[in-house]
């Protein structure tokens, strides 16, 4: 297996398997900058996915209270979509060999050190 697709391997691991994946990743290839880079991209996706589904949640749970609740189940509906877009996409850019920069989730990325 050649180095670069080895990279891809356990980069598509840390993207793909949230939490565990990019442990693993950054523990059996700590050097490699491909993988650092998609391992903590993965962390902080994830950070950026709970924390949007918290606040849809609230927003949710406050237009139920004044009778919206089908918007808040729609909104919640809609971020969903987006997350799964938004993590198909991170797959697809994985097998591709790039180095993927999404909004948000590469400045949180950038703050948990990567770079």
């Amino acid at each position: 297996m050649a180095a670069q697709e080895e990279e891809k391997i356990y980069a598509l691991i840390a993207w793909f398997i949230p939490v565990v994946g990019p442990v693993v990743s950054l523990i059996l290839k700590p050097g490699v900058k491909y993988v650092k880079h998609w391992s903590i991209l993965s962390i902080s996706f994830l950070i950026v996915a709970i924390l949007g589904y918290a606040v849809i949640e609230i927003l949710d749970l406050i237009l139920s209270i004044i009778h919206l609740g089908l918007i808040g189940k729609m909104l919640t509906t809609l971020f969903g979509i987006l997350v799964l877009i938004v993590w198909v996409i991170g797959i697809l850019k994985v097998a591709e060999g790039e180095y993927w920069k999404p909004p948000l989730i590469y400045d949180i990325a950038l703050k948990l050190g990567l770079e």
